[in-house]
């Protein structure tokens, strides 16, 4: 915490945040590391990594082959050396090249080590949507990574928060997989500096309601918030839970809000099938402490490949309206029973 330091208001973009936080981290502590695909690049991962070279050096900060396993088991083997390694992937698609050294390695060493050695080191990997990212640009993949044990999961909704997840998952001892949409990159919002740690598997609600518990993650926050918005001249007053993170996951939060409303709809950036919907599924079911009033409603993508074509595209995600509806029929239907 940096309590006793002045801290100033400055408007960023999404990935100037990202890039403060990180400038940040290597100024306090020289273990920290970045490298990745193209970081040092002009445009700087959409703005995530410009002046980090300049300022540190690229002895700190530095491009690399295309290489994704080698990449990896290079950060693990950086994290056991004592370094805190930022290893920025580009697309999270291609994270699958690195499973091996992610999922039998980064998240199983502390482990099998009896926890003699830790694997600070952090994964930063976009998400893609928008006209022409398609399949293989665009897939969700972090109810796969959440699904590991010893791997964080980060899935920051906005500014204000990503630069505070971001310098946390850095300080962090566990490896941690940090994923970013590409439609925030689009954001601009006031961020307090010095950036200060958000605590990990700590939910936020940015709107308060007693009817509804809409439990959302990256992106999806603000599309619940809209939809909030549209359902409060229709008496119906939602409440909007950030995650923030998968992994930990904030159960307790999650209960604590389903408690309060006893309905719950669930907003994902993936696909629906195996996916947040049914985490939330089983942490509220589970729980002794009360019923649901209703079904539970899941946001999600069509469960296909994204198309490449706009007006496709259009309908693989879900929409404003079309989830509006829905929701007003959850609440008819309860009614009227």
């Amino acid at each position: 915490m940096i309590a006793a330091q002045q801290r100033d208001t400055v408007v960023l973009t999404f990935g100037e945040a990202l890039a403060r936080a990180t400038t940040q981290a290597m100024e306090q502590d020289e273990r920290v590391v970045m490298y990745g695909e193209g970081i040092n690049d002009p445009g700087g991962f959409f703005g995530s990594t410009v002046g980090v070279r300049d300022r540190f050096s690229e002895a700190r900060c530095f491009d690399v082959p295309n290489s994704e396993e080698a990449l990896m088991g290079f950060g693990i083997g950086a994290g056991l050396m004592g370094y805190r390694p930022i290893f920025v992937n580009l697309r999270v698609e291609f994270l699958m090249l690195a499973m091996n050294q992610l999922v039998n390695h980064a998240a199983r060493l502390p482990t099998m080590s009896g926890y003699q050695c830790t694997i600070p080191m952090t994964v930063r990997a976009i998400i893609g949507k928008s006209w022409g990212q398609a399949a293989q640009h665009s897939s969700a993949l972090h109810s796969l990574f959440a699904n590991i044990p010893g791997l964080q999961v980060v899935v920051p909704s906005n500014v204000q928060d990503a630069p505070g997840l971001l310098l946390a998952s850095i300080q962090s001892d566990r490896p941690t997989v940090f994923i970013e949409l590409k439609s925030l990159y689009d954001l601009k919002a006031p961020v307090m500096v010095p950036v200060e740690p958000l605590p990990l598997g700590q939910a936020q609600v940015v709107r308060p309601g007693a009817d509804l518990t809409c439990v959302a993650i990256s992106e999806m926050v603000g599309f619940a918030e809209r939809v909030a918005q549209r359902l409060a001249p229709l008496g119906i007053e939602a409440e909007v839970l950030d995650l923030r993170t998968l992994a930990p996951l904030d159960a307790e939060a999650i209960l604590a809000s389903v408690k309060r409303t006893r309905r719950v709809a669930v907003f994902d950036i993936g696909w629906e099938p195996f996916g947040l919907a049914a985490e939330v599924a089983r942490v509220v079911s589970t729980s002794d402490q009360f019923r649901l009033a209703g079904p539970l409603l899941s946001v999600a993508r069509a469960h296909e490949h994204t198309p490449a074509s706009c007006f496709l595209e259009y309908r693989h995600y879900p929409g404003e309206d079309e989830t509006v509806a829905r929701i007003r029929a959850l609440f008819s239907r309860s009614d009227a029973s």
